[in-house]
């Protein structure tokens, strides 16, 4: 898992785009990040999505590990966004998301799934 920078635990909020406007939102309202036709989005705790001009790659080097999980190559996920998750596929994890109306299906590979548990745990 990458280090935290010290310095990045200043900046509290990330600008993010809907439509032609800028907002700021809370870290700690961010559900999950996701990629979809090689543009990142950021889902809140509400289910609001909004367009981020970062790649998950980047994030990941500047988001708190504790608080957030590379779940596979499409997903960053939120400590709080995680209702549960289960067996999938034998060797694999299904992740559950406490989200009601978004449909998205969160699958850590046979690879990250040890690491997830370890970071579940701890966290």
């Amino acid at each position: 898992m990458i280090e935290y920078a010290d310095n990045l635990k200043k900046h509290t909020r990330l600008l993010v785009r809907k439509g032609t406007e800028t907002l700021a939102i809370k870290r700690d309202d961010i559900a999950l990040f996701y990629t979809e036709n090689k543009v990142v989005f950021v889902l809140d705790k509400q289910e609001q999505k909004y367009i981020y001009n970062k790649t998950l790659t980047e994030l990941e080097e500047e988001l708190d590990p504790h608080e957030f999980f590379r779940a596979n190559r499409q997903y960053i996920i939120h400590i709080d966004a995680i209702k549960s998750f289960k067996p999938y596929e034998r060797v694999k994890l299904q992740i559950l998301l406490n989200l009601t109306n978004t449909f998205h299906t969160l699958i850590v590979s046979q690879h990250t799934a040890s690491s997830f548990k370890k970071w579940i745990g701890q966290s």
